[in-house]
């Protein structure tokens, strides 16, 4: 299980019917929050703006502001750090790699119960291991329309946490999900993404 200490989390599920086998997808609900993201003895917090299939993470990493696009609508990512004007692109399931790609599709999950969760009111879910989700097992709490607000997990490499703050619903300006004008990505080179990852052991693929 890996994630770069650059990149968008493992995010979006969707509600769920009262079954037994429950099946979670992405929101519908456009939202921005704080994302905190802790593996380990480490923590990476940022801004995150999520519409349907498509996210932005922002966050300082040693002191350089990096941003995390994600077009699962596209099939494509993008990496970009503001300070040096330059971005880079991969695809899909690269992305996928950085933590978000698996939760983008639809999930099996049991209800385990309710409960208040940053003042929302949430329904309790659990994902069992399997070789989609790099054989975590992982608890995720969802508001009434689709938002995971808070998941926790484990696997052989160590617990994770999400948690999202401040959440503030509503549709969310399309711009924050490309490029700016004027920036060409540059194509990820084979391997970089694997190289690029680590730092913070335990988050789910």
């Amino acid at each position: 299980m890996r994630i770069p200490i650059f990149a968008a989390l493992f995010a979006l599920f969707l509600t769920a019917s009262s079954t037994q086998a429950d099946t979670l997808r992405p929101p519908e609900t456009g939202y921005s929050a704080t994302r905190i993201v802790t593996a380990g003895d480490q923590e990476i917090s940022g801004k995150i703006f999520s519409q349907g299939l498509m996210e932005r993470w922002e966050m300082t990493m040693q002191g350089m502001r990096q941003i995390s696009i994600l077009r699962f609508d596209e099939g494509t990512g993008y990496i970009y750090m503001p300070d040096m004007n330059m971005a880079m692109k991969m695809n899909i399931a690269d992305a996928a790699s950085y933590g978000s790609g698996t939760l983008h599709s639809s999930v099996e999950a049991k209800e385990t119960g309710t409960e208040i969760i940053e003042g929302e009111e949430t329904t309790r879910y659990l994902v069992p291991p399997s070789e989609e989700n790099g054989h975590t097992e992982t608890t995720v709490w969802i508001t009434e329309d689709g938002i995971p607000i808070k998941m926790e997990g484990s696997s052989a490499e160590g617990r994770f946490s999400m948690a999202l703050k401040d959440l503030e619903r509503g549709e969310q300006d399309p711009s924050l999900f490309r490029l700016p004008a004027g920036v060409a990505p540059m194509e990820m080179p084979a391997g970089m993404p694997g190289m690029m990852q680590g730092g913070m052991p335990g988050m789910p693929r």
